[in-house]
């Protein structure tokens, strides 16, 4: 091995672990915004979890950082000109060898380093860093956990529960009228608090959750104290005589250990719970917000949207070919199985598909943010429609004027505005299958009631489809003979094929 390699070698070797231990620091660093309190990631995952999380965000990232300074921008020939320049101490060439083949892989080098390191919420790479986080649910569990935590009704406990709080109290503090008061009260409000204190302690004598008590971010020594004070205070409170500014002021203390609490308790329960069905029993058991909508595995729910796309085009375009060929036209007849085929099915999934994935990601988001749960959001429902409106229309327009009318130049705007009847179908499908993720299905539903159920809905969206399509394609001249035909029968299976497959199975929490 020459000298150069070498060198070269132990560079790489450096600089890769500099890459790694700068990902596995910023991953360490992430936190997690629950109420007003930031908190560590970690605190929110199986320990095994975690560690896969880190472990493959840090490996991806010093792979990264070799492919780029030993493939693409590599290193060795800056190092081989300094190694050649040292040796021959003839700085003057090392100087005249600087060029941009041996500059910019440096730059480039060092500019990767650092946005490793650069906490900036515009940065790509803590962007995938936290898409890492979301895909091993690290932070997820945790906001919904808290969410259900800070928005539970009291009144759904279990009496025998209210009846151990109020016995562990030293001084009593709490009727049992309380838990059935308005969630604005004092009252309410401390048993909330007295609630989530006891469920901490049933894991403070555990030794494998003593490291959430030990951790100061988390707060449990602030807590205790407040604690204490709190049920001094409120016991002051109700023997003397109400006075307004005194009740908004112990309200916000209340609001602000309640939020401590829920942090703390919502880190314990994710960590602590063997599985996710485990974290909403306890959940449940504390009065908590239960969303029983939460879809599984949703890309498979993509895959079979796709999937019903495809086999829609492919049904669709032949059998009307084989109507217009046997009843219409046997004159002209269509080529069964040609290319267009492939072409229709390349058009129609980015215009369906892509906006039913996008309805998939605005659910989560809007899941994770939401406080308090509603069977149905009509107001998410309209969102979705406009927003698979605008997506469809944005594709047809660049695919068509792209590829079937191939116009050099085009106005957007204008050409936009010309495409959006093929918009509509679209975002009717986005906004149905909003709406059929809130009304999802159980397993124990006969087969012969879901296959009748899909067939009904086949027939209802394909005759939709079939009024909208004559509507969209009246004004329709193109050579191709009958091509208005063929596409108003393949758009009857496709969004017929759509609306059957818009069946979403959920995963309840044990009773």
């Amino acid at each position: 091995m020459t000298a150069e390699l070498f060198i070269y070698s132990v560079i790489q070797l450096l600089g890769t672990a500099g890459a790694f231990f700068l990902a596995y620091r910023s991953f360490q660093k992430r936190r997690i915004q629950l109420g007003d309190e930031p908190t560590l990631p970690q605190y929110f995952s199986r320990r095994t979890t975690y560690w896969i999380g880190i472990a493959t965000y840090c490996t991806f990232i010093a792979a990264f950082y070799l492919l780029l300074t030993s493939r693409w921008l590599p290193l060795e020939p800056l190092v081989t000109l300094i190694v050649k320049s040292i040796r021959s101490r003839e700085l003057t060439s090392l100087l005249n060898g600087l060029d941009g083949n041996t500059i910019i892989p440096l730059i480039a080098a060092g500019l990767f380093l650092f946005f490793i390191a650069w906490e900036n919420k515009f940065n790509p790479i803590l962007i995938l860093r936290d898409s890492i986080h979301d895909a091993f649910a690290i932070p997820t569990k945790a906001v919904e956990v808290y969410n259900a935590l800070i928005t539970s009704r009291l009144s759904a406990v279990d009496d025998s529960l209210k009846s151990q709080i109020a016995n562990r109290l030293l001084a009593p503090s709490i009727d049992p009228g309380d838990f059935e008061k308005s969630s604005a009260t004092v009252e309410y409000k401390w048993a909330h608090n007295c609630l989530l204190f006891d469920q901490i302690q049933s894991y403070a004598n555990q030794s494998s959750f003593r490291r959430f008590f030990n951790e100061p971010s988390l707060k449990w020594g602030e807590i205790c104290i407040s604690y204490n004070a709190m049920s001094e205070k409120v016991i002051v409170w109700r023997e003397s005589e109400p006075h307004y500014t005194k009740t908004v002021n112990l309200i916000k203390e209340l609001d602000h250990l309640t939020g401590l609490l829920c942090r703390l308790l919502a880190s314990l329960v994710v960590f602590g719970s063997a599985s996710e069905n485990d974290i909403w029993t306890t959940v449940k058991q504390l009065g908590g917000n239960v969303h029983e909508a939460r879809l599984k595995h949703t890309y498979k729910y993509i895959l079979q949207f796709m999937a019903a796309t495809s086999i829609g085009v492919i049904l669709g375009r032949e059998t009307s070919v084989a109507l217009h060929n046997a009843f219409l036209f046997p004159d002209e007849p269509l080529a069964h199985f040609d290319g267009n085929t492939l072409r229709w099915i390349a058009y129609v999934i980015p215009m369906y598909v892509l906006p039913i994935a996008l309805v998939f990601i605005s659910r989560t988001l809007a899941f994770r943010q939401q406080q308090e749960h509603s069977d149905q959001n009509y107001g998410f429902y309209m969102a979705m429609m406009i927003m698979g409106f605008i997506v469809s229309t944005t594709v047809s327009t660049l695919v068509l004027e792209l590829t079937f009318y191939r116009r050099e130049s085009f106005d957007f705007l204008e050409s936009f505005i010309q495409h959006m009847r093929w918009g509509i179908l679209p975002a009717l499908m986005c906004g149905f299958v909003a709406y059929r993720m809130d009304t999802p299905v159980s397993d124990s539903e006969a087969p012969g009631k879901l296959i009748m159920a899909a067939g009904l809905r086949f027939l209802g969206w394909g005759s939709v489809a079939v009024i909208i399509m004559l509507y969209a394609t009246d004004d329709m001249t193109v050579p191709e003979p009958n091509l208005r035909f063929t596409i108003v029968g393949t758009s009857f299976f496709v969004i017929g094929l759509l609306g059957a497959a818009a069946r979403f199975k959920t995963a309840r929490p044990d009773n």
